[in-house]
């Protein structure tokens, strides 16, 4: 009877030994302060308070590890390339696991998202995180991603940073190909997300003024050309680089109103700023008397 009292005893101590820590787990206050690590970096709360004083980040490199403040500068110096970014909420997985070493890690896969200020493109990442805790605080992190997206992306910016005069009237002329031919998509295309359009004081159409933004523009200026002419074209387009990052086009009008049928024949000017290939700001210039006269006859 003793014997088989010993053996019980043995077997539930060795049990006790093997069941240890759980070694998996979806739920944890280290799981919880990684999410919470992300909610700051998306409302832009470089807090570190998380980290252990001697805590190394790596992203994508075995090397040159960042303390908790480097990593917190290096977030801050690539916000100024996005307008927007942010991990998403949806379809994300976190996990803590314990190493047969006692190691505790949290890993986390999360998709990122971001639109770059330059451009106004969006671009969507797939991120692993790792973070391994010692004591409630992170003394490393690993972050693995395909940057390949963005990099091209503002390769292309800083391409388009430095063009030359002869870039930026070809980018003028461009556009006025595309309103000769009716492709308005192209040319509202070549306008920056944020493009600061003003026509001519006097002009009937500068009661929108300043339209900012394509859409603006669109229903503003080229919807109501659409809907008052008979036919409106550009004619004698001469195109002058008058320096920091400016075009002017000296041109005339040359259109029919399509409810009085009154003819224009308009001197005008166009003053056009580019920046990173896209025209950011248009001010005309133009006979508005004549304009008027023509709507009001």
């Amino acid at each position: 009877m003793k014997k088989v009292i010993f053996i019980g005893v043995v077997s539930m101590l060795f049990m006790a030994c093997n069941q240890g820590p759980e070694r998996y787990t979806q739920n944890s206050p280290e799981i919880d302060n990684v999410k919470k690590l992300i909610a700051n970096y998306n409302t832009k709360n470089y807090d570190t308070s998380m980290y252990a004083d001697t805590s190394q980040t790596r992203y994508n490199t075995k090397d040159n590890a960042m303390s908790p403040a480097e990593t917190m500068a290096y977030h801050k110096n690539n916000d100024v390339n996005y307008s927007s970014r942010s991990f998403l909420e949806e379809d994300q997985e976190y996990e803590m696991v314990v190493t047969d070493d006692g190691e505790t890690w949290v890993n986390c896969w999360l998709d990122w998202k971001a639109t770059l200020a330059a451009t106004g493109k969006e671009v969507t990442i797939p991120i692993h995180l790792t973070y391994r805790f010692v004591e409630g605080k992170i003394v490393r992190e690993v972050g693995l991603w395909d940057p390949t997206e963005v990099v091209l992306e503002l390769q292309k910016i800083d391409a388009m940073k430095n063009l030359s005069p002869e870039e930026n009237k070809s980018i003028i002329n461009n556009m006025y190909k595309s309103f000769s031919t009716g492709d308005i998509p192209a040319v509202l295309e070549a306008l920056d997300p944020k493009v600061v359009w003003n026509e001519a004081e006097g002009n009937p159409w500068a009661d929108g003024n300043p339209y900012i933004g394509p859409d603006a523009v669109l229903n503003g200026v080229f919807s109501r050309v659409g809907e008052e002419y008979e036919y409106f074209t550009l004619e004698d387009i001469n195109l002058h680089d008058v320096g920091e990052d400016k075009v002017l086009a000296t041109l005339r009008y040359n259109a029919e109103r399509k409810d009085n049928g009154a003819k224009l024949d308009v001197q005008a000017a166009h003053l056009w700023t580019i920046k990173n290939g896209k025209a950011t700001a248009f001010q005309q210039y133009a006979d508005t008397r004549q304009l008027y006269e023509t709507t009001n006859q």
